[in-house]
């Protein structure tokens, strides 16, 4: 029988979307809905419940990273403000869709490493 994974190894794995307790199956299904349960390992996802953590967490780093890219769009001399506009919506869109999924997964490790349960 193999060791439990440390906090470490559960939170990459759940940064890739696996399972934290074997690091083999997918947690997630299509984007950011959880499976019912490992398919290799059998853990159930049902009470790994992140709620709104993810949101939040995907919110206050997009917004860190993408404060730089405005500045420096802006200092880029472009005198069209909606094209200034619509490339930094498309740099935040592209940004939360990258690290939504990712954070979902780091909540659920979390959850799952900490024990808790419905």
């Amino acid at each position: 029988m193999a060791l439990p994974p440390t906090t470490s190894q559960a939170i990459k794995r759940g940064l890739r979307g696996k399972c934290p307790a074997c690091g083999e199956a997918s947690m997630l299904h299509r984007y950011i809905t959880p499976l019912e349960k490992c398919t290799h390992c059998g853990l159930a996802f049902a009470p790994l419940r992140a709620d709104d953590g993810p949101a939040w967490a995907t919110i206050l780093i997009t917004g860190h990273l993408s404060m730089p890219f405005v500045f420096w769009l802006l200092e880029q001399g472009i005198d069209n403000t909606a094209l200034e506009t619509l490339y930094s919506i498309l740099f935040i869109l592209l940004l939360s869709t990258i690290i939504l999924p990712r954070a979902k997964g780091v909540f659920m490790a979390i959850i799952w490493m900490m024990h808790v349960r419905d």
